[in-house]
């Protein structure tokens, strides 16, 4: 019964392709990468100090000090969300101090 469905279809849709061997597009003498244009990476470094000055955060609890650390954070890059927990972080970290006092 397969062999008379595998009939069939071969009769509908046609001979099996036969895979070809060669390339979708044309290989060049320049395909290989030529030694002399390859080019040492450098060795990492490790990051022990920042390049860029970053502004210090305020260490305060205040709502005006919460929103100016955010906009510092955010003007450095970093995503919103991060520069809110970072304010948030700065701000907590105040509070606890003032209680210790």
């Amino acid at each position: 019964m397969f062999d008379r469905i595998i009939d069939w279809l071969s009769k509908v849709i046609g001979p099996k392709p036969k895979p070809s061997n060669q390339w979708h597009f044309p290989i060049t003498e320049d395909f290989e990468p030529r030694k002399a244009e390859i080019k040492a990476k450098p060795a990492l470094k490790k990051a022990t100090t920042r390049k860029e000055k970053t502004v210090p955060l305020k260490k305060s609890a205040s709502p005006k000090a919460f929103k100016e650390n955010i906009k510092t954070e955010v003007k450095a890059g970093k995503p919103v969300k991060q520069a809110v927990a970072i304010a948030y972080a700065e701000k907590n970290a105040a509070k606890a101090k003032a209680k210790k006092k």
